[in-house]
């Protein structure tokens, strides 16, 4: 007997292939483009005091400092990587729909897929971060990636049910909590790239100065000069222990 879905899809065994994670992953996909878009622009604008400096800043960089802002903003900041981790490896197919393969041959290849992904997304988080970040990161994204497995064959049996349901709401809590934690990251005023003390000289006399690095140039760098506010050339550049530019924003309260 045949059944239809509520796609309007035909379904021979009479189930809906419609599949719970689908909100997920729009939810996921979603987050993602804020957080790619949007908080890099936020992390800049808040560290170096206002509009006004941001604009300076990507004006005088052009383009490319809106990726090296988004990589700062995720390698500084070990929990916010390991939720995009989480929800990126959520965004990988978990299974193939259409391979006339057997059952066997699937079950192996589902065990494979569902593992291979959280685990390179693991190896990446614990080469960053260490490797306690690392296994917490493939443990949470192979877990939901089972859950996703589990919500796509008969879930007649109660515990499959639940397990598929818990994944859900625990893949949906993770994706509602990236944008706070991505705020945090943004507003804890410390710099998305190395802050460097350089000697620069804007025609005063060369001068001692904590620089935030935007970009190597010959001999030295091109960065933000943080008491004086403005873009500046440093030479004879050494890196400084402390990242923090200003103070965060809970801290004024």
């Amino acid at each position: 007997m045949v059944a239809r879905n509520n796609r309007g899809v035909m379904s021979a065994s009479g189930r809906s292939d419609t599949t719970p994670d689908g909100g997920d992953s729009r939810a996921g996909r979603a987050i993602l483009v804020i957080v790619l878009l949007a908080f890099p622009m936020l992390k800049v604008a808040w560290t170096l005091g206002g509009s006004a400096e941001a604009n300076e800043v990507f004006l005088t960089m052009g383009v490319g400092s809106w990726p090296d802002a988004l990589t700062g903003l995720l390698l500084t900041d070990a929990l916010l990587a390991s939720m995009v981790a989480v929800v990126v490896c959520q965004l990988i197919p978990a299974r193939f729909r259409r391979a006339p393969v057997s059952r066997r041959s699937t079950t192996g290849r589902l065990a494979a897929l569902a593992l291979t992904a959280p685990l390179a997304v693991g190896i990446i988080v614990g080469a960053l971060y260490g490797p306690g970040w690392g296994i917490a990161t493939t443990l949470t994204a192979y877990a939901l990636r089972t859950g996703e497995a589990l919500s796509h064959g008969d879930r007649t049996a109660a515990w499959r049910r639940k397990t598929a349901t818990a994944a859900s709401a625990l893949s949906l809590g993770i994706v509602a909590l990236v944008p706070f934690v991505s705020l945090a990251a943004c507003l804890d005023g410390r710099a998305w790239g190395p802050v460097l003390v350089c000697d620069v000289d804007a025609g005063e006399g060369s001068r001692r100065q904590r620089v935030i690095e935007l970009r190597r140039t010959g001999p030295g760098v091109v960065g933000w000069d943080i008491p004086d506010r403005e873009v500046v050339n440093g030479v004879h550049c050494a890196r400084s222990d402390d990242q923090q530019v200003r103070p965060a924003w809970w801290q004024k309260w």
